[in-house]
């Protein structure tokens, strides 16, 4: 018998919390505060090392939001800088990134700046026009990057827009 689809409240509450993976046998997931875990030997770690790269705190969250996105993987990270990096490094010298032009300023910076420096191109525009998009697009886009709502203007766009890119 199969088992019943939960829906996503209940995804929202139980995924990720699973007590049967945990030594503690907590039933509520406790909150890691530890910066290091004790390791096998050097470089040989039981599941975490250090809480930057991982802690089951932060674990639980991600199977939850994976979860409730219908994703196989989410990832958290500790600043919006730190997420901005992980996503850029998946472009190499040459790509092209459309942006709106009314970013977060250390977002608007770090393209500008660090991301030219490595050969990343940027366009930015007013992604409220579809057209602005759409004339944006160059042979070598390879990322839109959206933020909804923009800081400081509160600007909004309709991601479900995106998905035809």
């Amino acid at each position: 018998m199969s088992s019943p689809v939960k829906e996503f409240a209940t995804r929202a509450i139980h995924d990720g919390q699973d007590p049967n993976k945990w030594k503690h046998r907590a039933v509520v997931p406790p909150i890691s505060l530890s910066t290091t875990f004790q390791q096998l030997a050097p470089a040989v770690h039981a599941g975490f090392e250090y809480s930057r790269s991982g802690n089951p705190t932060r674990q639980c969250l991600e199977e939850s939001l994976a979860s409730l996105e219908n994703a196989k993987y989410a990832l958290c990270f500790a600043s919006g800088l730190s997420a901005t990096l992980s996503l850029t490094y998946l472009l190499k010298s040459g790509d092209h990134v459309i942006c709106f032009d009314d970013l977060y300023g250390g977002t608007n910076r770090y393209f500008r700046t660090c991301a030219a420096k490595m050969g990343i191109e940027t366009t930015f525009t007013d992604m409220r026009s579809l057209k602005n998009i759409q004339d944006a697009i160059q042979p070598n886009t390879r990322m839109i990057w959206i933020e909804t709502p923009t800081n400081p203007t509160m600007k909004m766009v309709d991601i479900v827009v995106f998905q035809k890119f």
